[in-house]
């Protein structure tokens, strides 16, 4: 399938040694034997895995003209036939991370889905799909599905952290709203790691096909940079300087995040924690580079800072942390405005927010291989690599005895715990890149090749991810 001359990708597919890709600032080590254009035909296949499996799935709200019977027997290019410039498109979600039963979707991704489709655009003919009007049709739903949570007395452009069908199989999707779903005990607010990606994909986007369309979608990130600085920083806010409180310019994990108490008592307020996994430096350096407005510095300033304190501990500075030598980071941390200091929440079998592993190395912070070693590749030194980056790929390699499948969760002094899962194994290929051997990266690299979906979306998502970062094709709206 071809897109017009005017959707036409700008910076196609692959990125991959392109003289206009000025992004990496260190070469990721290669597969052994492996050829570039074998690593560009494996992204595409494994990306395509995803469209065939059918993880993009559309709103039947925006099939008009057909019952519900009917849509449920439609594939997508007949629904988007019937709708083409109006479809709603989602990134399929149905599980983990508070997931409701009737869960179709989160924030978290469709930043995944709009980021691998604004980077594979160019391959319309190999992926058989017009990449473009898919983009198009998340953007929709991000716009159509924003959060419930004002901001400055205005709309939110950030966007519903879940979407529900509770109609069953060809109806309707919807935002949960607590008052009127309140089995699900939920609202529909935002999670910050979703809308850092949506806006770094939109930044994209106004690269790739330009925002004089139908779309600006540089407006319209600009717009998102604004609300999730005023809500999921920890900026100069009126209530902090009504609280004679100074900012530390963390990132909140979500919109929702205030000065109230979090509904774990232990973890203490709720704008005090902050999710690593929402931690990406090089989506906040290319927000400093667009956005003017909002000292981006200093949120990446205090990512550094609290990764440093997780890695090193924080006793010295009167904080309880002691930390173990793994460079491992737990999903979850928790704010001592007092000291100043970050430590991992103090989760337990009873008192949690999302599972036991809270203040572990588990199902959030596993992304953290990716996420660091992506801000690695593009910035070409961090403050992190040698206290956190280097001995976390060394105990990855080494706990796992070489093998990726035999990756897991662990206790932040290198304990394993749970299962193995393609979403531990994943995004270790990124560190691999960047500092293992080469045994451990082809190992790696056969492991993720290969990979088959299995009702494993996370894990099938943050696989492409890694493997567009490690190809070298992965690239950012601006020189950093």
């Amino acid at each position: 399938m071809e897109t017009s001359t005017f959707e036409k990708a700008r910076r196609s597919f692959p990125q991959a040694q392109a003289p206009e890709n000025k992004s990496y600032k260190v070469s990721p080590l290669k597969p052994g034997g492996v050829t570039q254009e074998e690593m560009n035909a494996t992204v595409i296949r494994q990306f395509k895995q995803l469209i065939d499996n059918g993880d993009m799935i559309i709103d039947p709200a925006t099939v008009p003209g057909f019952s519900q019977n009917d849509i449920c027997k439609m594939t997508l290019t007949q629904m988007i036939t019937a709708n083409p410039d109006g479809f709603r498109m989602v990134m399929k979600h149905t599980a983990g991370g508070g997931a409701a039963d009737t869960q179709v979707t989160s924030s978290e991704s469709m930043g995944y889905g709009m980021l691998m489709l604004v980077i594979m655009a160019g391959q319309d003919q190999a992926l058989g799909i017009d990449v473009k009007a898919y983009f198009d049709g998340m953007f929709r739903s991000l716009m159509y599905w924003n959060s419930f949570i004002k901001v400055n007395g205005n709309d939110s452009h950030l966007m519903s952290w879940q979407l529900i069908q509770p109609a069953g199989p060809g109806t309707a999707f919807r935002r949960p709203i607590h008052e009127f779903d309140p089995k699900y005990n939920q609202d529909d607010d935002a999670a910050t790691d979703g809308d850092l990606d949506i806006a770094y994909a939109l930044l994209l986007a106004d690269k790739q096909w330009g925002s004089s369309g139908k779309y600006n979608y540089f407006e319209y990130a600009l717009a998102m940079l604004n609300d999730i600085w005023e809500r999921c920083i920890d900026c100069d806010s009126k209530l902090h300087k009504e609280k004679n409180l100074k900012p530390n310019y963390h990132v909140k994990a979500g919109d929702w995040a205030s000065d109230n108490p979090h509904w774990v008592p232990a973890y203490g307020l709720m704008w005090d924690i902050t999710r690593l996994s929402d931690h990406m430096p090089d989506h906040f350096k290319a927000f400093k580079a667009v956005d003017p407005v909002h000292d981006w510095q200093k949120v990446i300033d205090s990512i550094y800072d609290c990764i440093q304190q997780l890695c090193v501990g924080n006793a010295a500075a009167g904080g309880a942390h002691q930390a173990a030598p793994t460079g491992l980071l737990p999903d979850f941390a928790m704010f001592d405005r007092s000291s100043g200091t970050w430590r991992p929440v103090p989760a337990t079998d009873d008192e949690h927010w999302e599972s036991p592993r809270d203040g572990d190395f588990s199902q959030n912070a596993c992304r953290m291989p990716w996420r660091l070693g992506t801000d690695y590749f593009l910035s070409g030194k961090t403050p992190i690599d040698s206290i956190c980056l280097q001995p976390m790929n060394k105990h990855l390699k080494t706990a796992s005895g070489c093998d990726f499948s035999k990756l897991t969760g662990y206790l932040l002094n290198g304990t394993p715990h749970g299962e193995y899962a393609p979403c531990y194994s994943n995004p270790a290929l990124v560190l691999a890149a960047a500092f293992g051997d080469q045994e451990w990266l082809d190992n790696g690299w056969n492991y993720a090749k290969d990979l088959m979906w299995y009702d494993d979306q996370y894990g099938s998502y943050l696989n492409v991810l890694a493997l567009i970062v490690i190809s070298g094709n992965y690239w950012s709206p601006v020189e950093l």
